[in-house]
């Protein structure tokens, strides 16, 4: 059985690293054309507006990224099962374009985003492409083996397209419009054939279940907004304090820095539906089974930190064609985040498993509101390198804020 657990879960975070490896490729052959292409001031621009673009998104998985595997992988029946997925689907579609609304009449009604208005706009495809998202599904089913697949087709069209019509300036407002278009074609294609293969039609749910699955999930989807917050909201309050240029040279290092964050999500997403399974079929074998996966997190997301900061004056000049030594502080700073995002490793599956929804808004909103007020204070006096401080700061108040939350229930009952 230890074997089995343990083979599913190198399976998945196989996938999932795979995937990451995808877009790490991505991102060296992609980011080296932007930044001398586009010029630091409109790469940071592009950045500005994809990071604004992802916190939207979240509000458009509606929490499901955090329940919707465990409640897939429970599931007794096909039909149950169907019905779920075309529900959260429609559910995020109709917020995409709600959202899509929103935004485009505060751009025409207003100067907020003035001087990327254009590349904002058309990164609103990136939101189609987020309702489309299978990820909740491939996950829920064990089967993430085609996320990879999935993301290897979008990604080669991207990188296709940044080839061929990005050249210059101008063309910055192509950047997030090819990203949502490769991804959004790619998922529709799977859900296409995924339907087919069911041999079943993708039926439109009635207000009533959509207005069901808004209630059903509102915990989780409040929670998910202050993550999603915590992780992409940096450079949107650091953009108020710098310039553009110096706001490229941040996204230079974030661009790395935000796919080593992902490393510790990936655990979380790796053993997720187990745990579930073993805290409901074998409660005694629970804390056994996270511990291991626990230590070994520690370790590797401390080894990478480590390599990151010894190689990141090489990162940064493959990057951008040459040495900036303020993209290269910056990246040894948030190279450390994986590691105390680990920290927090057990205290999420127990959330996510035993569905606390209330300590987990508690948690998350708490840890969000620390997260900003450091943030904004550091950009303030030290710029890009205080914000980078910050976010390492708010990691390790956010431990230690889910960690006193969860004894005080635990100590309740």
């Amino acid at each position: 059985m230890r074997k089995k657990i343990f083979n599913l879960f190198f399976i998945n975070f196989f996938n999932l690293s795979l995937n990451q490896g995808i877009n790490i490729l991505v991102v060296i052959l992609v980011t080296p054309i932007l930044f001398k292409n586009l010029g630091e001031s409109e790469y940071g621009l592009v950045n500005l507006a994809f990071s604004i673009v992802m916190v939207l998104a979240i509000v458009v998985h509606y929490g499901y990224l955090l329940n919707g595997p465990k409640r897939i992988s429970l599931f007794k029946t096909k039909v149950e099962k169907l019905e779920f997925i075309t529900e959260v689907i429609s559910l995020r579609l109709v917020i995409a374009l709600l959202i899509s609304i929103i935004v485009y009449i505060i751009i025409t009604l207003t100067n907020i985003f003035v001087g990327y208005e254009d590349i904002l706009m058309f990164s609103l495809l990136i939101l189609l492409s987020e309702s489309l998202h299978p990820l909740f599904h491939l996950q829920g089913e064990n089967n993430l083996s085609i996320l990879a697949i999935t993301n290897a087709i979008s990604k080669l069209i991207y990188v296709g397209f940044i080839i061929l019509l990005v050249n210059n300036p101008d063309d910055s407002f192509l950047v997030n419009l090819i990203f949502g278009g490769a991804l959004s074609m790619v998922y529709l294609i799977y859900w296409l054939n995924f339907f087919l293969k069911s041999k079943t039609k993708f039926i439109w749910p009635n207000s009533h279940k959509i207005i069901y699955r808004i209630k059903e999930n509102f915990e989780f989807f409040f929670s998910s907004i202050a993550g999603h917050v915590s992780t992409y909201s940096g450079i949107i309050i650091l953009s108020n304090f710098i310039d553009d240029s110096e706001l490229g040279k941040f996204a230079l290092a974030q661009k790395a820095g935000i796919l080593l964050r992902m490393i510790p999500i990936f655990i979380i997403q790796s053993v997720l539906q187990e745990a579930s399974l073993i805290n409901q079929n074998r409660k005694s074998h629970f804390n056994d089974y996270l511990s291991k996966f626990y230590i070994k997190g520690l370790l590797f997301t401390f080894f990478i930190g480590l390599l990151v900061t010894l190689l990141s004056k090489q990162i940064i000049i493959f990057l951008s064609g040459s040495e900036i030594g303020y993209s290269q502080e910056v990246l040894s700073l948030l190279s450390f985040i994986p590691f105390l995002a680990m920290l927090n490793f057990k205290n999420i599956i127990k959330i996510l498993v035993e569905e606390k929804k209330i300590i987990l808004n508690k948690a998350a909103w708490i840890s969000t509101f620390i997260m900003i007020v450091l943030s904004l204070i550091s950009s303030y006096y030290h710029g890009g390198k205080g914000l980078a401080i910050a976010l390492l700061f708010s990691e390790l108040a956010s431990f230690i804020v889910h960690s006193i939350l969860l004894s005080k229930s635990n100590d309740s009952k």
